[in-house]
């Protein structure tokens, strides 16, 4: 199956819409910068497609972590008493409408 977003990042390539074409003009007589040119948006395409991986990649980090910290918390419930329970999250929930306030600065993140 052809992946037509490739096939409209290279539009008014040669390769993939032959002549004549004449919106194309004549800047693509040259060779050269038509390969500079491919070259170019292929580049561009190819690092596109790495920083989308790396950022799934971090997604999936995160999603890990915010389940680890979930399965900790349901791990933890059975033992913390009920008014420390209680405590914890009215803190949590005031600290989360405190719009000063910053969990990640709490314990130390950037």
């Amino acid at each position: 199956m052809p992946n037509w977003e490739f096939f409209c990042f290279l539009w008014d390539d040669p390769v993939f819409n032959p002549p004549p074409n004449s919106w194309l003009g004549d800047s693509l007589d040259d060779e050269e910068f038509r390969a500079y040119r491919r070259h170019a948006r292929l580049t561009a395409l190819e690092t596109l497609y790495v920083r989308i991986k790396a950022l799934e990649s971090e997604a999936a980090a995160w999603k890990e972590a915010a389940a680890r910290g979930a399965w900790m918390w349901h791990q933890l419930i059975d033992n913390v008493p009920a008014d420390v329970r209680e405590r914890t999250l009215i803190e949590e929930q005031v600290n989360a409408m405190d719009t000063d306030f910053s969990f990640c600065e709490i314990i130390g993140l950037k």
